[in-house]
């Protein structure tokens, strides 16, 4: 299995990153304009040209130190599902530390390395979110 693993400072309390993380309006803000966050699973939509892919996650634990999920559905991308994603904050001197690992991908191969740069791309974006107001989250469909 072949994990992503991300780490980052973002100049902001760690407060303020668990809300972004955690809620649906936080998410909507840095990740995906699409998402909707029910019970314990949040659901992402993603516009395409030709269609809307869809991803769902099971939310294993949220708190103000983070959010660890599993994939239990995704459209055109099985290689998805059983993935776990867990999104870490700690307090540092400069701000709080995001520590992404999103492990159990089956293969090295185009969705995992199409994905290691959208979590980078991401990553900034909340970074954009947390020191701007306004992140680049995918676009919700028209």
């Amino acid at each position: 299995m072949y994990t992503i693993d991300r780490t980052l400072i973002i100049a902001a309390p760690v407060h303020r990153l668990a809300t972004a993380i955690t809620t649906e309006a936080g998410l909507r803000g840095w990740f995906a304009q699409d998402t909707e966050l029910a019970g314990n699973a949040v659901t992402f939509r993603f516009a395409q040209p030709t269609l809307t892919r869809s991803v769902t996650l099971r939310i294993d634990r949220s708190d103000p130190r983070g959010i660890a999920m599993t994939c239990i559905g995704h459209e055109n991308n099985p290689d998805w599902v059983g993935t776990t994603l867990a999104i870490d904050l700690a307090e540092t001197r400069d701000g709080t530390r995001v520590h992404l690992v999103h492990a159990g991908y089956p293969a090295m191969n185009e969705v995992y390395e199409r994905c290691a740069e959208a979590w980078s791309y991401f990553l900034a974006s909340l970074d954009h979110y947390m020191m701007r107001g306004t992140g680049e989250p995918y676009p919700k469909a028209a």
